[in-house]
């Protein structure tokens, strides 16, 4: 990407360090064994054990999740992607044979993925990757015990009752989709991804190849990123070329051709987004274009207008 096609660089952070985050989740692990500990030894005579130690594990204490979770920028992504006009939402895709497949890049605790499950009814294969082994581990852990909000309500009716957010009930006899596979990945180190032509590169060995990805299908329908490209970009990287330059050509090659990349951010503005995404690319190229976007609240202050939070849509093209 050419350098005067791209935003000005965000100062780095420790958010942007991988020790940050592994600290984290290592902290959350630590702290969810010693409060099953705590509970096993109480009596549940009343029932109000369980019900302690669900309610001590929260999907807003994530710091990847708490500032967009202010903004319910989690519930307005998932109507987003149930609502009839999105081409791959369930009731859109229901009466066909493979259901599409979803990416969430840098998951964290697995909380967007268990949301799109549960209360999206997405029935197709889930995969959530992160570059910190704690938080695969946090993860698959929260899945096990369905620890997370998403599970703890059998009320499916959380629409607003409008037509473009209702989601249709499952048939009963709908097989149980398989359990969301989370797998540690750097998405900036990998040697497993696909070429511009769209098939697999060449591993020089087998354990460069990745397992979990669709390389059959040239990539997956729908891949997430809620806070990851926001990650990078804080991140201290003194090298020529920073390592967020790099993160949408890379984002766009797990997506399948004609697939989406739904992109949430709190530190960069709509406008911005576009331009790391979409600048630089000629028409008829394999490329990134606006799909959609997620409407948050707006606010003025000091003569301009802005939001807290934005979500851009981009559907992956190659027109020729």
């Amino acid at each position: 990407m050419a350098e005067d096609t791209h935003p000005a660089y965000l100062s780095p952070s420790e958010l942007g360090t991988k020790e940050y985050w592994e600290t984290y989740y290592a902290r959350t692990l630590s702290h969810i064994s010693h409060t099953d500990a705590e509970q096993s030894s109480k009596p549940e005579a009343d029932g109000s054990a369980d019900s302690d130690a669900e309610s001590d594990v929260n999907d807003e204490d994530d710091p990847g999740t708490s500032w967009f979770s202010e903004h319910n920028a989690p519930e307005k992504v998932l109507r987003f992607l149930t609502r009839r006009s999105f081409p791959l939402a369930p009731q859109n895709t229901r009466s066909q044979s493979t259901q599409p497949s979803i990416l969430d890049l840098g998951t964290g605790n697995g909380s967007m993925l268990a949301l799109l499950r549960k209360k999206g009814r997405f029935a197709g294969n889930m995969v959530g990757v992160d570059y910190s082994a704690r938080s695969v581990e946090l993860a698959r852990e929260l899945q096990r015990s369905r620890g997370h909000s998403a599970y703890r309500t059998d009320d499916d009716s959380d629409s607003d009752g409008s037509e473009e957010d209702e989601t249709e009930q499952t048939d009963a006899d709908t097989p149980e989709p398989a359990p969301i596979q989370f797998e540690e990945w750097d998405i900036l180190g990998s040697k497993a991804l696909l070429s511009e032509s769209g098939v697999k590169t060449s591993p020089t060995t087998k354990d460069e190849t990745l397992s979990w990805f669709p390389y059959e299908a040239g990539g997956f329908d729908i891949v997430l990123d809620k806070g990851t490209f926001d990650a990078i970009s804080l991140a201290d990287d003194a090298k020529a070329t920073r390592v967020c330059e790099r993160y949408p050509d890379i984002a766009r090659r797990l997506v399948r051709k004609g697939g989406f990349l739904i992109v949430t951010s709190c530190n960069w503005t709509e406008e911005e987004l576009v331009k790391w995404f979409v600048a630089g690319k000629e028409e008829g190229s394999d490329r990134l274009v606006v799909w959609g976007r997620v409407e948050y609240p707006r606010f003025r202050f000091g003569g301009q207008e802005g939001q807290g939070v934005c979500t851009v849509c981009f559907q992956r093209v190659s027109e020729v």
